[in-house]
């Protein structure tokens, strides 16, 4: 067996590493002409035709495998989700249905009078079958027809009684429903199958094996598909409940992101105009380079403040233009101290979720230089070491002003009560914030362990 099959795995091995019209050659020396050399060696050779059926099986397989590993390749770029409601458990069990109608077909074709040389021995001829394809057919519509029976009270007991009588009136109802379609049904579909040709002998495809449709074993065979397809069923529809359950909490959890990561600092933009009409009008320098930076930070919350993800490169340019836009405005009253990793500034290796660090900023600039007139500082430290981010903002406090400035800080209003949601949703167990409250300083550290473009 193994001579047999190291040519055929040879092949495909040198199709694997050829280009694409000597890949097919390869595939289509290993796949179609070996096994057709086979075929022609056993249709002439009495000691080499017992080989070749031990190895037939073999030989299915693995063109089987093939042809599933071809489809996967030609439907993986596709959008998979419109066959996900294709593939249902009636489709599966009727496909179930024609596989063995034509496996038996194709045994039956290649015996004579099968029913009459019971029992039968499982063997395909190829040859035969493909000479005598109108009989193969007959033989399938007749195999289909006879499973199509037990398919039938499968349906029965799926849409009918599961999902109409014990979805509506209980088990209790269930039971006598099913009891009774069960005693009517099964004489029933075994004097239609007794009309098929097939078992116009004495030894029928009835598992009872004659021709009495009340036999006790026709009857016992339906009970065993209501038994066992019951529990298939209901767990086939536990499987899709919770799969549907699944996506609509994913559904509401990335609508909730997209949400809380479009949520704009009013209060900033309007500050950030009115400085600019003060510049303009002032003639100032910084004018037109201000209002490029605000524009950025527009651009990035518009365009790319829905997005799942970002590259860090475009976190920290938001970042950075935020920063300069708010030190013209405080310059007069505030220290800043901004130390930011340059490598951070072009990296674009890691994605990272888009308007996440801003909200900590946004807060030390709120609670630590807004609310008071006295001077006040602010220190930022960003730095990556391998894929986890650190950022630490450290702000003054001014307690003279309002008692409850720390405190407020520290709940951070909406701002850091959406970070803390976000972090919890997105960065499930990939993060660390730290807060901690000093009479006149805030500190707060996150720790984020990002995610690289392959994985993002």
């Amino acid at each position: 067996m193994a001579i047999l099959i190291s040519p055929v795995l040879w092949c495909k091995y040198q199709s694997l590493r050829s280009e694409k019209t000597a890949a097919l050659a390869w595939w289509a020396i290993g796949f179609i002409m070996l096994p057709l050399g086979h075929l022609i060696i056993r249709e002439n050779s009495n000691s080499y035709e017992e080989f070749f059926d031990n190895t037939l099986a073999l030989f299915i397989s693995l063109v089987a495998i093939e042809i599933i590993i071809f489809l996967r390749r030609k439907v993986k770029p596709l959008n998979l989700s419109r066959f996900k409601d294709k593939v249902t458990m009636d489709n599966t069990l009727l496909a179930i249905v024609v596989c063995f109608s034509l496996f038996w077909s194709l045994v039956f074709n290649s015996i004579d009078n099968p029913m009459e040389n019971q029992p039968i021995h499982i063997l395909i001829d190829i040859k035969r079958n493909l000479l005598r394809f109108d009989e193969l057919f007959f033989y399938f519509i007749q195999f289909f027809a006879f499973y199509m029976c037990g398919y039938f009270i499968y349906w029965i007991n799926h849409h009918v009684l599961i999902n109409n009588v014990m979805a509506r009136f209980g088990v209790f109802h269930y039971l006598w429903t099913a009891c009774t379609f069960t005693l009517i049904a099964a004489p029933l579909l075994s004097q239609l199958t007794l009309f098929l040709p097939i078992n116009s002998v004495e030894f029928t495809l009835l598992p009872s094996g004659n021709d009495d449709p009340f036999d006790v074993w026709n009857l016992r065979i339906a009970f065993i598909i209501m038994m066992i397809s019951l529990p298939l069923i209901l767990a086939f529809k536990w499987q899709q409940q919770v799969a549907e359950v699944s996506l609509l909490k994913q559904q509401n959890t990335e609508a909730e992101l997209k949400w809380l990561q479009q949520q704009i600092n009013p209060h900033f933009l309007f500050n950030t105009l009115n400085n600019l009409y003060s510049m303009v009008l002032t003639k100032k320098a910084q004018a037109p380079q201000c209002i490029l930076q605000l524009s950025n930070l527009l651009r990035f919350v518009v365009y790319k403040g829905g997005n799942h993800r970002v590259s860090l490169k475009d976190e920290i340019a938001y970042l950075t233009d935020y920063i300069a836009l708010q030190q013209i405005r405080v310059s007069h009253k505030a220290t800043l101290t901004i130390n930011i990793d340059q490598k951070l500034a072009e990296n674009t290796q890691f994605k990272i979720a888009p308007l996440l660090l801003i909200v900590l900023i946004e807060n030390a600039f709120k609670h630590g230089i807004d609310a008071t007139d006295k001077p006040a500082w602010l220190s930022v430290d960003l730095s990556l070491e391998h894929n986890k981010l650190s950022l630490i903002c450290h702000n003054s406090i001014d307690e003279r002003v309002n008692s409850n400035q720390t405190k407020g800080q520290a709940d951070g209003g909406l701002g850091l009560e959406n970070l803390q949601r976000r972090l919890a949703l997105d960065y499930t167990n990939q993060h660390t914030l730290t807060i901690s409250v000093q009479p006149h300083e805030f500190l707060v550290t996150l720790i984020i362990e990002l995610e690289n473009n392959e994985q993002a």
